[in-house]
């Protein structure tokens, strides 16, 4: 009895400290997206006020555009897949957390991003498309995820 007392409380503190790590992941998500969403306002006003300034479009300005939306572009295809890869440590995290919730709360406790790929994997050919070349949907296989570092690196 014991002996399944301890295994039962050494599950329910791994379970936090996977669930702190998880939170921790699903602020960084969020925090990305609000800077991805504020480059992409700085980046349309850009544009908006280099498209507008004068009475000619001249070649200067189409070149500044042409820059601004690529950088914005490069940008925000990096931050997609640097979500991309949060979400798939996430629903690792969720893996663990509900292999040890079924022991011991008889059920899983974490869905949302193995729900959340499932989803983006049934998408039709075109949205899949569209957001592999905008960076926010990536195959399963294709999201990296960093290997644990050793000892030595620490």
């Amino acid at each position: 009895m014991g002996a399944s007392t301890s295994e039962h409380e050494k599950a329910v503190e791994i379970i936090g400290l996977r669930m702190k790590e998880y939170e921790s992941l699903r602020s960084e998500v969020v925090q990305r997206i609000g800077a991805r969403q504020q480059l992409a306002g700085y980046a349309g006003a850009a544009t908006a006020i280099a498209a507008t300034l004068g009475s000619g479009l001249g070649l200067w300005r189409i070149l500044l555009v042409g820059l601004v939306l690529l950088v914005a572009y490069l940008y925000l295809r990096d931050s997609n897949d640097g979500i991309q890869r949060l979400g798939k440590h996430l629903r690792l995290i969720e893996s663990d957390v509900n292999e040890l919730a079924r022991g011991v709360y008889g059920r899983e406790i974490l869905t949302w991003e193995s729900t959340r790929q499932t989803e983006r994997n049934s998408e039709k050919r075109f949205w899949k498309a569209l957001g592999r070349f905008g960076g926010w949907h990536r195959h399963e296989s294709q999201a990296r995820v960093p290997e644990p570092r050793g000892e030595s690196e620490g």
